[in-house]
C-alpha cells in the first residue's frame, strides 16, 4: 500500500472493505496548462462514451 504524508491526505474514507485515500501531492507540482491537459482528455472521453450512449439509445429505437 502506498505511504503519504498525513498532511497531504485531502479524503480518507471506505467502500465496503476498502480504504480510499484521496491525497494531494499530485496537486502540487501540476501547472495551469498540465491542469488543462487533463480536462481536455477527460473532456474527449467523456464525449466518446455520449456518443456511443446516444447510438446504441437511437439503434434501440428504430
Amino acid at each position: 500500500m502506498a505511504e503519504f504524508a498525513k498532511d497531504k491526505i485531502a479524503k480518507d474514507f471506505k467502500i465496503g472493505n476498502t480504504r480510499v485515500r484521496i491525497a494531494t501531492d499530485f496537486c502540487d507540482t501540476i501547472t495551469p496548462e498540465e491542469v488543462q491537459k487533463i480536462l481536455e482528455r477527460i473532456a474527449g472521453t467523456a464525449k466518446q462514451h455520449f456518443i456511443a450512449a446516444m447510438k446504441k439509445e437511437d439503434s434501440q429505437n428504430l
